[in-house]
């Protein structure tokens, strides 16, 4: 969920000690306040301001500040702008995905599909922006659909045998399946069983929106945590992260092709809102990344009078979160060896802004 004006980044600081990670501190450089943009405005007014503000998943933006507006407002959407929000959340997701497998795969494996894979990404975006726009009109459209599909096939996305190295993806995952630094760890995945006790602490707990906890738990969100329980258990642990961002995309086109259709689609699982109180509403939207939250409040002149949100990246990249429990006495190995495999399961968490790696040897930290 990058800021459009300046995102920030995430410092990941990684203490070695013969190959074997003996300390994690994460750390981030975010933009403050962007909730206080929200303040004073008009309710209709936050759904826009909300894509415009973030340049990674600005429709699931939208569509979670639509949600929370309209809880607030004590009005329910109608079921065809329900429809329509749901394809546009699922057409983003595959293109996040895909975009984040494309441009930020940390190793040099994928250079040898340029060729294929720029000219798909820009079709996996061309056609995400088409569905999304149909979306905004109120109307369905297999066409894009198709071609989402055709550019994620040509990225080895949604083939029945991933494993193919004659994909970018399929050569992604012959790497991984290389690499066994990592103990198979499952996710405590985040759900909307969770949405009241998320957003009560949202409201209650300064400083939650910002490093998000529930008691007992290290929560997770993203496509590993919703997939997790169907992944086999004896794969590779990045490889089988990977398998999950595959599966989600899947799944996902899976489900635009029912909604472009015209064929029932259950969107609870993927969206949902709540009125907490008069005037009070949030709405959660799964994104690529995980479950974002945005918290609106309606003050007594009609305008926003508080305005919160919450994004996954505070959620996996806490400092005492999923990404640093996983690496913590990992086996990574040394030098660049090590970097990679940090960078990896960094790409594979896909945190929402750019992260930098430092390691250290326990011996000279």
């Amino acid at each position: 969920m990058t800021f459009a004006l300046g995102a920030g980044s995430i410092r990941i600081d990684v203490t070695v000690s013969r190959g074997q990670v003996c300390a994690v501190a994460v750390s981030a450089d975010r933009p403050q306040g962007l909730a206080q943009m929200f303040v004073g405005r008009r309710p209709q007014e936050a759904p826009q301001l909300a894509g415009r503000l973030f340049s990674l998943c600005g429709f699931g933006q939208s569509t979670a500040s639509t949600l929370a507006v309209a809880a607030a407002k004590d009005e329910p959407v109608p079921e065809d702008k329900r429809r329509g929000l749901a394809a546009g959340v699922l057409a983003e997701r595959v293109f996040e995905t895909l975009r984040a497998l494309v441009m930020q795969w940390p190793t040099n494996v994928g250079a040898r599909f340029a060729a294929h894979a720029a000219p798909a990404l820009r079709k996996a975006l061309a056609a995400s922006q088409s569905i999304i726009a149909a979306a905004a009109r109120g109307v369905e459209t297999t066409e894009a659909v198709t071609a989402l599909e055709g550019a994620a096939s040509v990225l080895g996305a949604v083939r029945a045998d991933a494993s193919s190295a004659d994909t970018l993806c399929g050569a992604i995952l012959a790497e991984l399946r290389g690499t066994d630094s990592f103990p198979h760890r499952a996710a405590d995945a985040l759900s909307a069983d969770e949405d009241p006790a998320v957003v009560d602490l949202m409201r209650r707990e300064a400083g939650f929106c910002t490093r998000p906890h529930l008691a007992g738990r290290v929560v997770e969100t993203g496509a590993y945590a919703r997939l997790g329980g169907i992944l086999p258990v004896h794969s590779p642990h990045l490889a089988a992260r990977f398998s999950a961002r595959l599966e989600d995309v899947r799944e996902s086109l899976d489900a635009l092709r029912a909604l472009a259709e015209g064929k029932a689609e259950d969107a609870a699982g993927l969206m949902c809102q709540g009125e907490l109180s008069h005037n009070i509403g949030f709405g959660a939207v799964e994104c690529a990344r995980g479950r974002l939250y945005h918290e609106a409040e309606i003050g007594a002149d009609g305008r926003l009078s508080a305005y919160r949100m919450l994004a996954p990246t505070e959620w996996n990249f806490h400092p005492a979160g999923p990404f640093v429990e996983t690496l913590l006495s990992s086996r990574i190995g040394e030098g660049e060896t090590a970097r990679t495999r940090v960078s990896q399961l960094a790409a594979l968490f896909d945190p929402c802004v750019a992260f930098e790696i430092r390691l250290k040897d326990a011996v000279h930290a």
